[in-house]
């Protein structure tokens, strides 16, 4: 686990980071063979064990009971639909656990992205991302997402600046 304190830069980054993501500038994607591990902080075992447990045992008491084909043609059954279905809906919870969990905190992306498997494209060219771990999150988030890089204080600084030389004008209509 990295244990580095974010500086006022990181901060900024991580910042502008969270900004891209709730404004759908940036989209994650996920090596789910890296990602869905016993290793990582997202995974849930009973999430994946789960449906294929329940429906191995549903079969195996048909089966036992006389209906044998019918037993594993259930099976069967179930394990095409959690290949074709489950996956799909697993998928989409764990991006929701991974956003969550790496907007946190800085330590939490940090520490995420060091032990790989995520994916941070630019939602408006998706030929332009970045790799965890061999790329940069905080490089690719200043190159493509500088303008979000902004501290509150500046923001309030700036718009009361702005006000005082934009006066708004009530629009009158004839």
């Amino acid at each position: 686990m990295i244990n580095n304190k974010p500086n006022k830069a990181d901060k900024l980054i991580y910042k502008a980071f969270k900004r891209a993501l709730e404004q759908n500038k940036l989209d994650l994607y996920l090596d789910f063979s890296k990602i869905n591990r016993p290793t990582c902080p997202i995974y849930n075992p009973w999430e994946v064990i789960s449906p294929l447990l329940a429906s191995t045992l549903i079969g195996l008491i048909l089966i036992m009971t006389g209906w044998v084909i019918s037993g594993l043609f259930f099976i069967s059954a179930s394990m095409m639909g959690y290949s074709l279905y489950y996956k799909k809906i697993l998928h989409k919870k764990l991006i929701e656990r991974t956003k969550n969990y790496i907007t946190q905190r800085y330590e939490n992306l940090e520490n995420l992205w060091h032990k790989g498997g995520l994916i941070f494209v630019v939602t408006e060219n998706k030929n332009i991302g970045t790799l965890s771990p061999d790329g940069s999150w905080k490089d690719f988030i200043v190159k493509n997402f500088s303008e979000l890089m902004t501290d509150n204080n500046n923001e309030k600084n700036i718009k009361e600046a702005s006000n005082d030389e934009h006066p708004q004008t009530e629009n009158k209509t004839a």
